[in-house]
């Protein structure tokens, strides 16, 4: 990196992360004065005072400018998702354990006195405890008569109902190619021929109108940029960056109004596009997608990078990436225990496959990852496609950035999710150019937003079947009365007990979803997002409307398939086939957590066959798990009639609902985190990382539609040279090849992570592989950095 990026990102690390209540000031103010007019039409008022009005700052030596606040890693406020929960946290947010944020005391009173009591009972939050029966708020909360709600995590989608749904990639395409300008005739052409006097026609209208209105307020942001570096320059006294401040105001003037021309333009009426997004739609995994095509002819035909085309190109695209590095979200502490990190899943997605099926690399793929080796930070989260085609100079250029130990890039597999975008009713064009979302979630071009999801904690559906419902932590009945286990005499009775109480964990999840998605359309509306979105503006709907032109999901993720697949095999293995002990005696032990009973616990532990060794019988018995889990996701469908999506991605879930649960049959003892995602248990998988690797495709993932993840741990030392390289290299190939889903690799080893948690002011940049995010480890809370520590590392490939 150069001297200017190395600045700035400097200064981005040094900044301390805040929160900025501008958007919550704006549209607190708005919908008090407009209470009348429709959701739509008051956000698209809000969104316009925010561009107009809102402070905006260009930072020394800037040539990528924006942001939806003027303080680098400063989170807004959203009070329509987050007014009911936030009261109770403002005391704690700037010393709390998880992802701590500062708030000056002005702010927080206004908050306490004026914009929070506007909000609260009004966010969907509240209206799902207050809607719920007592049977399913068993199962979202710890204590259901208690608001603001502590988590069960037995069934789980607090998260996304506290702090709104973003799982989406926009469509920034269209803003590059088209420009704002043309949306907006595009509007206004389509308002103008509807009959206001059909009573039909009137959401339609009243949808255009707001799409013009926040049309022409995006404008007017971005002449405010031009305006503001046109300032600047008449007072700067450096020629050069005079020159640069006069061809930002000039780029500003253009982009978004105009179609880009050339790759700064592209860049900056992108990075307008995505501050914009951000600043109308509360949540996280607002993803680029796949940025090296769609920004491919804007480097490739722009004659103005001159001779030092790279070197210019490379600078740009490293002073983006800092953007993305400056945004923050705002979420509750129960919420950073399951996203530790504050992540934000800014995908981009490099490689691949073009919809004819040939190789989609080109020199924009190798410059974005040579732009995150440079500046090896958190965001955004780079991500490689990679296929039977894919260039080995492409992959070693990616598997050298995974040398570094940042957790960049991570690798998909691209035939694997084109087949199973397929599944979805998809042509085998549209399934070839689906982005990666989030940490590992495919979408389709023209997909919408999810309104809703949710997380299930498998192994407490077996704790359930072993208890005939009993939830052991609180003693309650909350599951349903599958019988006493003294009468299960086969291991088939006990996997239908636990089915049931699998089916009936998940039935909730989805009742609780049902009232969720009904929430979201009632509201909440993204005026700005729906206009950029595919069919939206011609259909005359949002998004909340059904207006995209897929509406998939919502995503579902089972956390604790490997805890639960291990505790089942072990149960028939050591109950019903050697008959070493009895069901009846194993529970009792069970719920003794192995006190006295120690020799028990390591014969389970050691002695038993555990996923992750390439054994076919454990492995079968652990894709038996996910897959009765996904097939009980799938029966349900959305507001829209989208089929709901099975995957696994616990992010750092697995240590929350770990706490939960009781001890398990596999020998892991109560309260321990789950094995991470599809990975086997922590030290378990002994037979090295080929054998892991092919006990993970045995799952049968491509009928997991929003996909899995797999973290794995490699010591420095097995890719320290060119041939430890395309060891690695090979390693990805063969994974692919059975038809894994996803890899990500942490390349550090277990004492440089304890050296950082005992002297972290030395690692303040270590960055590492959290789950589908990278995150800087000194900053992590220390149960997330004990999971971490604790997985398998390999020495050899």
């Amino acid at each position: 990196m150069n001297e200017r990026v190395s600045k700035i990102r400097q200064q981005l690390q040094e900044s301390i992360p805040s929160v900025d209540i501008v958007r919550a000031r704006v549209y607190t103010k708005v919908h008090r004065e407009w209470r009348a007019l429709p959701l739509i039409t008051r956000n698209a008022l809000a969104l316009k005072e925010l561009f107009e009005t809102m402070p905006i700052a260009i930072h020394e030596d800037e040539l990528i400018v924006g942001a939806p606040t003027v303080e680098r890693r400063a989170a807004q406020v959203f009070p329509e998702v987050q007014a009911g929960w936030l009261a109770d946290e403002l005391e704690g947010l700037g010393t709390r354990e998880w992802d701590p944020l500062a708030l000056t005391p002005e702010d927080r009173r206004e908050l306490e006195e004026t914009i929070i009591p506007f909000w609260q009972g009004h966010t969907i939050n509240e209206r799902i405890f207050h809607q719920l029966g007592d049977d399913t708020k068993n199962f979202l909360y710890m204590n259901p008569d208690e608001y603001p709600r502590k988590p069960s995590c037995l069934v789980d989608n607090f998260s996304l109902l506290e702090k709104g749904i973003g799982t989406t990639v926009p469509n920034y395409k269209v803003m590059l190619e088209k420009g704002a300008k043309a949306l907006l005739a595009e509007a206004v052409e389509a308002r103008s021929k509807l009959d206001p006097t059909d009573t039909e026609n009137i959401d339609k209208i009243v949808f255009y109108e707001a799409a013009e209105t926040v049309l022409k307020a995006f404008m007017r942001l971005a002449e405010r940029y031009a305006d503001l570096a046109l300032a600047l320059a008449a007072e700067e006294e450096r020629s050069g960056r005079r020159a640069e401040l006069l061809e930002i105001a000039r780029i500003c003037r253009k982009v978004p109004a105009e179609p880009s021309d050339s790759f700064h333009e592209a860049l900056q009426s992108f990075w307008f596009t995505h501050m914009a997004v951000r600043i109308d739609l509360s949540g996280h995994s607002l993803s680029p997608g796949r940025f090296d095509q769609y920004m491919r002819p804007y480097y490739e035909n722009d004659a103005s990078l001159g001779e030092t085309k790279k070197e210019h190109a490379l600078e740009l695209l490293e002073l983006l990436y800092l953007k993305f590095s400056e945004l923050m979200l705002l979420v509750s502490t129960p919420t950073s225990r399951h996203y530790a990190g504050v992540p934000q899943w800014q995908n981009l997605n490099v490689g691949g496959v073009k919809p004819d099926g040939t190789d989609a690399t080109n020199d924009l793929s190798y410059l974005c990852i040579e732009a995150m080796s440079d500046l090896a930070i958190v965001q955004p989260d780079i991500s490689i496609r990679v296929h039977e085609h894919t260039p080995e100079k492409l992959l070693l250029a990616a598997c050298r950035l995974s040398r570094q130990g940042t957790g960049h890039p991570k690798y998909y597999n691209d035939e694997l999710i084109t087949l199973s975008m397929t599944s979805r009713g998809l042509s085998i064009e549209e399934a070839r150019n689906f982005s990666i979302m989030g940490c590992v979630e495919p979408r389709a071009y023209g997909e919408g937003i999810h309104l809703t999801g949710g997380h299930v904690n498998v192994p407490i559906a077996l704790e359930l079947a072993l208890n005939n419902g009993v939830f052991l932590l609180t003693g309650k009945k909350i599951g349903v009365e599958t019988g006493d286990p003294a009468t299960f005499d086969t291991f088939d009775k006990l996997w239908k007990a636990f089915k049931i109480q699998l089916d009936n964990m998940v039935n909730h999840l989805f009742i609780i979803d049902a009232y969720a998605e009904r929430a979201y359309v009632d509201l909440i509306s993204t005026p700005f997002l729906s206009v950029i979105t595919p069919d939206c503006l011609g259909r005359g709907r949002s998004l909340q409307q059904g207006g995209a032109r897929y509406n998939f999901g919502p995503a579902v993720n089972l956390f604790g398939c490997t805890d639960t697949g291990d505790s089942l095999y072990a149960i028939k293995k050591v109950v019903y086939e050697k008959e070493e002990i009895s069901l009846t005696e194993l529970i009792k032990i069970l719920r003794k957590n192995f006190e006295g009973h120690e020799d028990i616990r390591q014969y389970l532990l050691n002695k038993v066959d555990k996923y992750g060794n390439d054994i076919d019988e454990v492995d079968y018995m652990v894709r038996d798990v996910a897959q009765t889990g996904n097939d009980a996701v799938m029966r349900y469908r959305n507001i829209f009639g989208g089929q709901a999506d099975g995957g696994i991605i616990p992010v750092t879930s697995g240590i929350a609902f770990g706490l939960v649960a009781g001890a398990l049959p596999s020998g892991r003892k109560s309260g321990v985190a789950y094995a991470d995602s599809v990975s086997p248990m922590p030290g378990m998988d002994v037979n090295g990382p080929t054998a892991a690797l092919r006990s993970v495709g045995k799952m049968d993932l491509v009928k997991l539609k929003n996909g899995t993840l797999l973290n794995i741990k490699i010591n420095p030392s097995c890719v320290k040279d060119e041939a430890g390289l395309r060891k690695f290299a090979d390693l990805i190939r063969g994974a692919f090849n059975n038809k894994v889903w996803h890899v990500q690799a942490n390349c550090v080893t277990a004492d440089t992570l304890r050296a950082a948690q005992e002297k972290p002011a030395e690692y303040k940049d270590l960055l590492v592989r959290v789950a589908g995010y990278s995150a800087y480890f000194a900053n992590l809370h220390k149960e997330v950095q004990e999971d971490i520590i604790k997985r398998t590392e390999f020495s050899e490939l």
